[in-house]
């Protein structure tokens, strides 16, 4: 139960990166804690909604991925019993990047269908709206 999805952008990995790893990007195809203060994600960032579930980044490679897993305090399960992720990859060269999304497994948790749903759900959302960030952030720093 692992969410796959993909998408061609039409800037660098650089641009793309921007936009996974800024809070002011982040907040435009993503929902981040009304507290969070942060700033750009980086390896060990932490990532919390207080009770409800906690995202840490586990792998960051500038311009290549970024992982951060997942943390659900209300699942019965104790951490390590599952292995739930957001990935994201960037491959390419030039103006053309290839954003790849991996989110999952759900398989061991409780309601695993609802998770792989919501998560289905969000990638088809936030990869035309990263797309469209990038493509942005690139025409307007030109």
């Amino acid at each position: 139960m692992i969410v796959k999805d993909q998408i061609e952008i039409n800037a660098s990995k650089e641009k793309a990166w921007e936009i996974l790893i800024s809070p002011e990007f982040i907040r435009q195809w993503d929902e981040l804690p009304e507290n969070y203060s942060g700033g750009q994600l980086k390896l060990s960032s932490v990532i919390e909604w207080e009770g409800y579930s906690r995202l840490v980044v586990t792998e960051f490679v500038k311009a290549n991925k970024l992982k951060l897993s997942m943390f659900l305090p209300r699942v019965t399960l104790d951490a390590s019993r599952y292995d739930v992720s957001y990935q994201y990859s960037l491959s390419g060269e030039g103006d053309s990047t290839i954003l790849s999304f991996e989110i999952g497994d759900f398989s061991t948790l409780p309601n695993a269908q609802d998770y792989y749903d919501a998560s289905l759900t969000f990638v088809q959302t936030a990869k035309g709206k990263i797309k469209s960030l990038a493509e942005q952030s690139g025409k307007s720093r030109e």
